[in-house]
């Protein structure tokens, strides 16, 4: 079986190929028989990914196997030293192969050791195995999905975070769906939805954090369970910024802030402090465009937030924007903030204006494929004993339906 980039791959260039022929009856048998190439390299591409899901399950088996015959579990400290010192061994061996099949079925390309997918959603058990005929100990585990999510502001407000992505992915805006009242017996009229196909592919995501030789001396489950809290945090961090602000240029993913089409309310030409009907603009930028479904929610930086408190809805009403009457919420709606929303952006003569998004989150995607890739340098800081971690992943951010967003890019906080 091929390996799933490279049929996308084909399959990607043949479709290009057949749209470029004119519809002529010179070019009919080509059409003909390129329509019946696509065909071919679909069910290729269905049968490989059918084939990608059962070894996903299938190494999720065996990790659980190979966990209960070494009697522990998966240790990423155990597995950093063991690329330090070129010997990984047991377990760690195991689910390095495990990461490297994985990438090689994707069609990536790892640059070091890979943690596979199925690992990421491994609970972290200890595996014993007592005279009385063994058991299985639970040491609340970390899942590491689970604590990446946790971790991304905009899931919380209802982005959909998809792991063990395989292929491209089309994801599905809210207008892409109708219904319609019909007469007995009077057939549906199927009506082509207007919404922009988006896609979800594979780009490289990559951050390195820093590490002491003395830490990955600790066997203790608690410093395994920061080490890896703080990998997460990282990655999230990465993803999260590409969802809100990706420029869709060398190599980012494309974000909200910048996808065409988004709603736009404007401060003033140089920018100006937020007001209370500011503020319900965004949400009628929303309701004007039959938007307002989903997972509604304000999401804006600290510094906006702090105004927000002090901003009165009306002169002399002593009612904030935010006033905690209701906690969490703006306008009916729930708000979080994050300092990945841009603080620093500038409009006319205004400098260092803030952002508010309001929208449906749920018509964002942020995807990931296989599992993450480590390269760990023990040479660039040898001198102060620590160590370099570069994690690599692949990760991709789609607004499925830019109408489901509006913003405004020009808030005075100062």
């Amino acid at each position: 079986m091929r390996k799933i980039a490279d049929i996308r791959k084909d399959l990607s260039r043949k479709v290009a190929e057949v749209k470029a022929l004119e519809n002529t009856p010179e070019n009919a048998d080509a059409i003909t028989k390129g329509i019946e190439d696509i065909k071919a390299l679909e069910r290729e591409l269905e049968a490989a990914n059918v084939i990608e899901a059962a070894e996903q399950r299938a190494a999720e088996n065996n990790l659980d196997r190979l966990q209960r015959k070494e009697g522990r579990s998966f240790s990423i400290i155990r597995f950093i030293n063991g690329i330090i010192a070129k010997n990984l061994t047991g377990l760690e061996a195991e689910v390095a192969d495990m990461g490297r099949d994985e990438y090689r079925r994707l069609g990536l390309t790892p640059k070091g050791y890979v943690i596979p997918s199925a690992m990421l959603r491994s609970a972290g058990q200890n595996y014993t195995t007592p005279a009385d005929g063994g058991n299985l100990k639970e040491e609340g585990g970390h899942i590491y999905t689970d604590m990446l999510r946790q971790k991304i502001v905009l899931a919380s407000l209802g982005a959909n975070v998809l792991t063990d992505l395989i292929g491209t992915v089309p994801v599905i805006g809210s207008s892409a769906i109708e219904s319609a009242w019909v007469g007995e017996g009077v057939q549906n009229t199927i009506k082509k939805a207007e919404y922009k196909r988006v896609n979800l592919t594979p780009h490289r995501s990559s951050t390195t954090m820093v590490t002491t030789s003395d830490l990955l001396v600790q066997t203790s489950f608690d410093v395994e369970r920061d080490l890896m809290d703080k990998i997460a945090d990282a990655h999230a961090t990465l993803l999260e910024k590409a969802a809100i602000c990706g420029t869709g240029a060398d190599g980012q993913p494309l974000g909200i802030l910048n996808t065409t089409g988004i709603g736009s309310v404007a401060m003033g030409t140089n920018g100006a402090a937020l007001t209370w009907p500011k503020v319900v603009e965004l949400e009628t930028a929303i309701n004007s465009e039959n938007a307002n479904r989903g997972k509604l929610a304000y999401l804006t930086n600290a510094k906006v937030w702090g105004a927000m408190k002090t901003i009165e809805k009306a002169t002399g009403s002593g009612r904030f924007i935010y006033d905690d009457l209701v906690p969490g919420r703006v306008n009916g709606y729930k708000i979080d903030w994050s300092n990945l929303v841009p603080s620093d952006l500038t409009k006319g003569t205004g400098t260092a204006l803030g952002a508010l998004i309001f929208g449906n989150f749920s018509d964002l995607y942020i995807g990931q494929w296989g599992g993450l890739d480590f390269i760990v340098d023990p040479y660039t800081g040898a001198r102060t004993g620590e160590i370099y971690i570069t994690l690599n992943a692949w990760n991709d951010v789609a607004v499925a339906e830019p109408k489901s967003f509006a913003a405004i890019k020009d808030i005075k906080t100062a």
